[in-house]
């Protein structure tokens, strides 16, 4: 005569294991997720790799959302044990997909650029970063015209900046700001550049004006066009905060070479920390400075928006800042 465990386990229905497969794969990519950012963040892997590994745990949430799929239509098909499993590894997967869905989606969305510019005729350079690059990163180059075509028309609040403040006042707000963003702020190393400038308190180096000839380095200057005024009124001081567009400058046509000074740095994004390389000019005018920037992914082809981000936020700020309150156009 049976028992009754006996008879039970006769009944027992079998466990599917596209179920059980399911769920160890997705919280599996947990601690594989955690380990890869960390990682990169710490420097024991390099980026390159970093793309590929995040590849394959796309992939590996793939294959997890299938197995979970085929366990539930085990379980409608044979009734075999499998819906909380499938249930608990198709939702983690999710979860942990859905962020690579909302990047894919800007990809399609947003247009294939890694450098973008408040100028686009006459783009701030680069000097010390270059020094960091490599050849399998991102090359400097001047936007081509499709570049720029496709910058106007996807991130058309990108602008430069005319403040009618001193040089000084405006070098140290945007020394001060690239500090509290905790970017990574660099300095040149060319000779004429070595002298600190102790009197804006930023510590920085500024890069020099003049070549080893004595003759500036800038010879010309292009030809710039009326801009947007917009007039602003903070709460202690009154003036007037231009907002430029990309392709053209508002100001005078005469021939006398314009002090400038750069700011390079080094930002990193929040989660992976995949970093660009940061150029603010400042241009000493008559009546004031005048504020250009650049950002470059170091890696991919797309910066899936990212460059425009870090643009348009820190001219938000410096705006705020320098109590030139105003919407780019």
């Amino acid at each position: 005569m049976t028992t009754i465990d006996e008879r039970l386990a006769r009944i027992e229905r079998p466990r599917s294991n596209a179920g059980v497969w399911c769920k160890r794969l997705s919280f599996f990519a947990i601690p594989y997720f955690v380990i890869v950012v960390l990682a990169h963040r710490t420097g024991n892997i390099e980026t390159i790799p970093v793309f590929w590994m995040l590849g394959v745990g796309v992939l590996i949430l793939v294959a997890a959302l299938a197995l979970g799929i085929r366990g539930f239509l085990d379980l409608w098909n044979n009734g075999h044990e499998a819906g909380l499993n499938s249930a608990q590894g198709m939702f983690i997967a999710v979860l942990l997909i859905l962020p690579f869905l909302y990047f894919g989606g800007k990809s399609l969305l947003l247009p294939p650029l890694y450098d973008i510019s408040t100028d686009l005729e006459d783009a701030p350079a680069y000097d010390t970063v270059l020094e960091l690059r490599n050849d399998n990163m991102n090359g400097i180059e001047a936007p081509s015209d499709q570049a720029r075509d496709l910058q106007l028309r996807a991130y058309p609040k990108i602008s430069a900046r005319r403040y009618p403040l001193g040089e000084a006042r405006v070098f140290k707000a945007v020394v001060e700001l690239i500090g509290e963003k905790d970017w990574t702020i660099l300095t040149t190393n060319s000779e004429q550049g070595k002298a600190p400038i102790d009197d804006e308190g930023s510590g920085l180096v500024a890069k020099p004006t003049k070549g080893s000839d004595g003759l500036p380095l800038r010879l010309t200057l292009p030809n710039y066009r009326p801009a947007k005024r917009i007039q602003v009124t903070p709460s202690t001081e009154t003036f007037e905060s231009e907002q430029i567009s990309p392709v053209g400058r508002a100001g005078d046509d005469s021939d006398d070479a314009q002090q400038e000074r750069y700011v390079e740095a080094v930002a990193s994004s929040f989660l992976f920390g995949f970093e660009s390389d940061v150029v603010i000019r400042l241009i000493e005018e008559e009546e004031g400075t005048l504020v250009d920037m650049r950002s470059s992914s170091r890696w991919g082809p797309h910066d899936l928006g990212a460059n425009a981000s870090i643009i348009i936020d820190f001219m938000s700020e410096l705006d705020t800042t320098l109590q030139g309150l105003g919407e780019g156009t």
